[in-house]
């Protein structure tokens, strides 16, 4: 009664309380992937790619922590797991620009629309400069953060930024080959050509683009003499 107040502070305390925070955002993770998976699926109208998606937004978090480890930086706590939100939106983001590109160059002239070769040229054109500006300064913005006297604050900026980087890499390397490969050999196929038939966001993208053949299969086809 004497107007004395007591307050009690302990790291412990203060360490569990956080942890439980935490641990409560990692299900905020699961539904945002289960979400982002979804538009994926919708916007790219299938759910092939849209896992080929997911799948590449998923592994530029281990191969971040695989340089964060290689220059020597020990500390990692569960807040740099919360950098899949920011590589969740940059990573869709991506692969939109990718899709949408190679939506485009079906409807270009045939000089681009022609073949797989052609398209693949154009659409990766467009999209390694423009993913890599906005991949380039995002980054560089949570590099930044580096210059923070605060352990977790710095750690966690070099490893969003390397997670930034890492789903760039994947952007112009693993999706267009994951893009290729399925318009080629699963698209057209009578039985896999879609996971699941009855699913309509398993539909086949680009349909009306007709086969080119490889210029092997055209120097070794055998010719038929007119009757």
């Amino acid at each position: 009664n004497g107007g004395v107040r007591v307050r009690f502070s302990s790291s412990y305390w203060l360490g569990d309380e956080f942890g439980d925070i935490i641990n409560g955002d990692f299900l905020m993770v699961a539904f945002s992937v289960v979400f982002v998976l979804i538009y994926m699926c919708i916007h790219m109208q299938s759910l092939a790619l849209g896992l080929f998606g997911i799948l590449m937004i998923i592994l530029s978090l281990p191969m971040a922590l695989f340089f964060y480890l290689i220059f020597g930086v020990a500390y990692f706590a569960q807040v740099h797991i919360l950098a899949v939100f920011i590589v969740l939106g940059v990573g869709a983001d991506d692969v939109f620009v990718f899709m949408d590109a190679w939506r485009q160059s079906a409807s270009m002239p045939p000089p681009i629309s022609g073949s797989y070769e052609t398209r693949m040229k154009f659409a990766y054109g467009r999209c390694a400069q423009a993913v890599f500006n906005t991949s380039f300064t995002t980054a560089i913005a949570f590099l930044t953060s580096a210059v923070s006297p605060v352990m977790p604050v710095a750690s966690f900026g070099y490893f969003a930024a390397l997670a930034i980087l890492m789903n760039y890499l994947l952007v112009v390397t693993f999706f267009p080959a994951a893009v290729m490969v399925w318009e080629v050999y699963f698209r057209r196929a009578a039985v896999i050509g879609c996971c699941f038939p009855c699913i309509p966001l398993c539909s086949l993208p680009s349909r009306d683009l007709p086969y080119s053949a490889p210029s092997s299969e055209i120097a070794t086809a055998p010719s038929v003499a007119p009757e």
